[in-house]
């Protein structure tokens, strides 16, 4: 394994355990103490984790903060599954939203089999993927989110209100079997609900690991969308 992906795996783990002693990390990397503490202490200088006496804490504020390229390698199986569901559901000539979470962005390899699709985005990132995949699209505009990769803000909004979707792909941090859909980022979550607003049927992507985890902002019901697709 190299440095940068012994890096990625150390924040995924903190990501789910918040701290954890050096030696565990050890075990669970399968490299030695010291190889350990060279990587935090390479992690520690770009301002990611926080060591502590004998382990380290993940130093992001909060979950909200956690960089989309460490998210985009979280449960890609599971997410690539999901994408495949969701392409059961479009059609030729659709007009689709897709919001900026990396479950969404899964689906970009699946639409290159229909025609005359357009897609509506708010994910720079996810934009560019789509034009290189020869995908017509729009991208939003707005207020960059740099952490999450994502327009924000009023400007976003108001590009979503002059659009009629046919479709709406999106994902959350979690939710709970009461049916509540949450985020940890209220400037996403109103995007969100704009695109919910707009289009025809929404789907909302999750993967098990997000189930019975509830987050500060709510975004919207089960009850309030289409279908809810997992890899189950």
């Amino acid at each position: 394994m190299f440095n940068i992906e012994r890096q990625n795996e150390i924040i995924n783990i903190l990501v789910e355990r918040k701290s954890i002693s050096v030696n565990k990390l050890a075990d669970m990397l399968y490299v030695s103490a010291p190889t350990v503490r060279r990587d935090l202490s390479e992690l520690e200088k770009q301002g990611k984790v926080l060591r502590t006496h004998g382990g380290v804490v993940l130093r992001l504020a909060a979950e909200s903060e956690i960089p989309l390229m460490f998210r985009e390698d979280q449960n890609a199986i599971a997410k690539q599954i999901i994408a495949n569901k969701a392409s059961e559901y479009i059609q030729n000539g659709n007009v689709i939203f897709l919001d900026a979470s990396s479950t969404a962005a899964h689906i970009i390899p699946f639409l290159k089999k229909f025609s005359d699709i357009v897609v509506i985005t708010n994910s720079p990132k996810t934009s560019m993927k789509l034009g290189e995949n020869g995908i017509k699209n729009y991208c939003t505009g707005g207020l960059l989110l740099m952490h999450s990769v994502a327009f924000v803000g009023s400007e976003t909004e108001r590009f979503i209100s002059n659009i009629n979707a046919d479709l709406l792909f999106f994902s959350s941090r979690g939710y709970m079997e009461d049916g509540s859909i949450t985020d940890s980022s209220v400037e996403e979550a109103e995007i969100k609900k704009a695109m919910l607003k707009n289009c025809e049927k929404s789907f909302y992507l999750c993967d098990s690991s997000k189930k019975n985890k509830k987050y500060i902002y709510n975004v919207c019901s089960t009850k309030d969308v289409t279908g809810i697709i997992t890899e189950r």
